[in-house]
C-alpha cells in the first residue's frame, strides 16, 4: 500500500528544491552543464533564452536636419525670407538666396545651384540694390566659405553657408544693410563728433 506522501502530486517548488540540492557543491560550470543536459533531455526551452536581455539595445538618436526650419521661419517668398534673415552683406545675401532656392522655395522653383542671373532676379524680387557684377560677388562668397563652385559660373550652398542662414542669421543688421553701409555710417558718426569738438 502506497503512502499518502507518494500519492501527493509533485509541485514545481519541490522539484526546484531537489534540483538545487543536487547542484549544491558543484562548480558553476558543472551546474550550467547539468542544467543544459536536463533541459535537452526534457526538450525544454532554455531558461536563459526566456530571460530578458541583460543589456537593453542602444537606441541612437535620430539626427535633426539642419535645414528644416520651424513653422514660424518658413517662407516661400524670397523677399519675406530675405527680410527675415536680414543678411548684412551681399555675400551673405548670396548664401540666403542659395539656401532659399534649395530648401524654402516651392518644389517647382527649387534649384540646387545659383548663378549671376539668378542673383540678379533674386535681388529684384527681394527689393535689394543691384550689383554690377554678381559673378564677382558669388566668387567672393565662395572665398568666404559660404558657397562651393560647381563650374560654369554656378555655385552651390556650402555647409558653412547653410549654418550661416539656418543658425546665425538674422544678425543685428536690417534688410538690405551691408558692411559698406555700416562703414559709411561709422564714418559719418566720426565726422560729426569732430565737428562738435571743433565748435566747442
Amino acid at each position: 500500500m502506497s503512502s499518502p506522501s507518494a500519492n501527493r502530486a509533485k509541485s514545481p517548488l519541490d522539484a526546484a528544491k531537489k534540483i538545487v540540492a543536487e547542484l549544491t557543491g558543484m562548480t558553476s560550470e558543472q551546474q550550467t552543464l547539468a542544467l543544459r543536459f536536463a533541459t535537452e533531455t526534457l526538450d525544454l526551452q532554455s531558461p536563459i533564452a526566456l530571460s530578458p536581455a541583460a543589456t537593453p539595445p542602444v537606441q541612437l538618436p535620430q539626427p535633426t536636419p539642419l535645414h528644416a526650419p520651424s513653422g514660424a521661419e518658413h517662407s516661400t517668398d524670397i523677399r519675406s525670407f530675405t527680410e527675415m534673415k536680414a543678411p548684412k552683406s551681399d555675400q551673405q545675401f548670396t548664401a540666403v538666396v542659395a539656401y532659399f532656392y534649395q530648401f524654402e522655395a516651392k518644389p517647382d522653383n527649387r534649384k540646387e545651384t545659383i548663378d549671376a542671373d539668378i542673383m540678379k532676379e533674386a535681388a529684384r524680387l527681394a527689393k535689394r540694390r543691384q550689383i554690377a557684377r554678381w559673378n564677382m560677388t558669388l566668387t567672393n562668397a565662395k572665398n568666404a566659405g559660404y558657397l562651393d563652385s560647381v563650374g560654369n559660373g554656378k555655385f552651390k550652398l556650402s555647409s558653412v553657408g547653410e549654418n550661416l542662414v539656418a543658425i546665425t542669421l538674422p544678425g543685428n543688421g536690417g534688410p538690405g544693410r551691408d558692411k559698406g553701409d555700416s562703414a559709411r555710417k561709422k564714418s559719418k558718426k566720426k565726422s560729426s563728433k569732430k565737428s562738435v569738438r571743433k565748435k566747442g
